[in-house]
């Protein structure tokens, strides 16, 4: 791999989540703006979903609901981002809830070319909110992203999208607790309203057992601007409009979410989670040649990362690139932020090495990050 390629750029990835059914349309409208690369993932989708009781009870009773998604990523010039994100909300009807979400993150990336047409550099009209941020969760034990995802809808925070990866480094070093921490990980993220974060944050902490060994590891990330989903219930509809339509239409009047904020009572409450909270970290996410993860990762650990989360994924070519699809290595580490230098130096020297010219490197700040800490007592 030539090391120039490693060199630092200034790019905007776009995160586009859509039922399984809709990956046609949205392939078909990347192929046709130019964007080469995509990165795409099966996931699944959480709802509450309201049934009548059986037998003919009176009342109604709620259950979870999952709908198979995939979650695409590319990762396109700033200039350009704009228009691609209005496209992809355009084939896949993301302003119709219960479609998907789609969001933009500006990150510092490794290995990049332009990979987008030169022709939609340019500013589109935006419908998008930007007073989002995104919650990342990844738990370690069984069933506790459905647990999650649960606590997430009942308060009403987003709809949460659930994945798998496995765990690398963290148990390593918990001594006998690494026998009950299995390294099969579930990751849910969210998208939510940046001014309820800090109160969000503390509930997720709190009612999700967060607090406790093995409980799990959360940050946060910025969103540049998004279209979140706002069909967190489905079932039979007492009215003519649900209130994911109501909540849809009042963003888009309102520009933005801020006027649903829901969590500023919490402000003075659970101190300690707060104190706990660790800042100014940074999100390094690679992706690789399938087989070179390990040796990625290990590298990462040895400039001081202290765990990854590594997953797979297929890398989709457009028509005019290469044909069909190819298996990508993923992976995601949190590190702090001065040791994301040393980090990002040994991920792309690693890559230089194995001469993996598939190798991509993403850095984006997370400036809020949870995990249980041992008392120092």
């Amino acid at each position: 791999m030539d090391s120039a390629r490693m060199q630092p750029q200034a790019m905007t990835r776009i995160t586009c989540v859509a039922h399984q059914v809709l990956e046609r349309a949205v392939m078909d409208r990347l192929e046709a703006m130019g964007v080469h690369d995509v990165m795409a993932e099966n996931a699944r989708c959480v709802r509450e979903r309201v049934r009548a009781r059986a037998l003919g009870l009176s009342g109604r009773r709620t259950d979870l609901h999952d709908s198979p998604v995939d979650i695409y990523q590319t990762t396109v010039p700033r200039e350009a981002a704009p228009r691609v994100a209005e496209a992809l909300i355009d084939a896949a009807e993301l302003r119709t809830p219960g479609r998907g979400m789609l969001y933009s993150q500006d990150v510092k990336a490794y290995g990049f070319d332009e990979g987008v047409d030169k022709k939609v550099w340019c500013d589109a009209p935006s419908g998008m909110v930007q007073d989002m941020t995104l919650f990342t969760c990844i738990l370690s034990m069984a069933g506790s992203g459905e647990s999650l995802a649960r606590i997430v809808l009942t308060f009403g925070v987003g709809v949460p999208v659930v994945s798998r990866g496995v765990g690398t480094g963290l148990r390593d070093r918990l001594g006998l607790l690494r026998i009950t921490i299995p390294p099969e990980k579930e990751i849910v993220r969210f998208m939510t309203a940046a001014h309820d974060a800090d109160g969000i944050r503390r509930l997720l902490v709190e009612e999700g057992r967060l607090d406790r060994p093995g409980g799990g590891f959360l940050y946060q990330t910025p969103i540049r601007e998004g279209i979140s989903d706002a069909l967190m219930r489905i079932g039979a509809q007492r009215h003519a409009a649900s209130m994911a339509q109501m909540i849809a239409a009042l963003d888009e009047l309102k520009g933005g979410t801020r006027w649903r904020t829901r969590y500023a009572g919490l402000k003075d409450q659970h101190e300690e989670v707060d104190q706990k909270t660790q800042r100014n970290y940074r999100e390094i996410a690679f992706a690789c040649s399938e087989g070179n993860a390990e040796v990625l990762v290990r590298e990462a650990m040895e400039a001081g990362a202290g765990s990854a989360t590594t997953s797979t994924a297929d890398c989709l070519r457009a028509a005019s690139s290469e044909t069909g699809s190819a298996l990508r290595e993923t992976g995601i580490l949190c590190v702090p932020e001065q040791a994301s230098d040393a980090v990002v130096e040994a991920l792309t020297g690693a890559a230089t090495r194995a001469n993996d010219e598939a190798c991509r490197i993403q850095v984006l700040e997370a400036p809020a990050v949870f995990t249980y800490q041992r008392s120092s007592s």
